[in-house]
């Protein structure tokens, strides 16, 4: 759903007048829709690691502690650093950390060197011991901050530029959020409406991307392994 049919329907659903267009208008009214809009996508962004925002990128490593600041490394749309995934695909070997700065001091302290890399983000830079040799490749996956991607699919941004901006959150979401927050910023009764943003955005993170079965009596199928398979049923005789 782009920005500019998200706030006609909001607006139809409102009984408020359907804009035209929302980049470029003067009209306060879809103003402030728009900047709501913009403020219930950070908030939702910043509250689930949405598929749609995560992003797995290279970076060739250079023979220095500091391999640079992140935003230069991933994007300008870098948010974090998901856990245990910076891997050296030179070597096979995951990048151990993020080290505390505890840790980290403690290993320049004693002048430790190897046998694996491992890393902190420190002043938004990716710094890493023992310094890595150039040349290596690495690579990580991160959560951007960008839930925008403009019409060109290319494109992604925090903040709205064009009508044909479209929305990598759940527009049902955004859209249930838009009537809580509008509400409240007319001084109208939202705590229904709040309520329900709040279950939508639990259901669609709970359900975003998909998740594991959980076993609780055994280690659960973890895929086929070497020996004799025997089905769960169904046995020729």
């Amino acid at each position: 759903m782009s920005l500019l049919t998200c706030v006609q329907r909001f607006c139809e659903r409102t009984n408020l007048p359907s804009p035209a267009t929302v980049i470029g208008t003067t009209d306060t009214q879809v103003l402030q829709i728009k900047a709501l809009l913009e403020e219930i996508g950070i908030d939702a962004a910043s509250r689930h690691t949405w598929t749609a925002m995560d992003f797995t990128v290279p970076h060739t490593t250079v023979a220095l502690e500091n391999q640079g600041a992140m935003t230069t490394i991933a994007g300008g749309g870098w948010s974090y650093v998901k856990n245990m995934t910076i891997w050296d695909r030179s070597a096979t070997l995951p990048v151990l950390g993020p080290l505390t700065g505890v840790e980290w001091q403690a290993l320049l302290a004693v002048l430790v060197t190897g046998p694996r890399y491992q890393f902190r983000i420190q002043n938004g830079n990716l710094l890493v011991n023992p310094v890595p040799t150039a040349g290596l490749t690495w690579a990580f996956e991160y959560q951007s901050k960008y839930w925008i991607l403009g019409a060109d699919g290319t494109t992604y941004k925090q903040y709205f530029t064009l009508d044909t901006d479209t929305l990598l959150i759940p527009e049902e979401l955004m859209l249930q959020g838009l009537r809580a927050w509008w509400k409240r910023e007319k001084g109208l009764d939202y705590a229904e409406d709040m309520r329900m943003y709040e279950t939508q955005l639990k259901d669609a993170a709970s359900r975003d991307g998909g998740k594991p079965t959980l076993f609780l009596d055994q280690a659960g199928w973890g895929g086929p392994k070497p020996g004799i398979y025997v089905p769960d049923g169904n046995w020729p005789l």
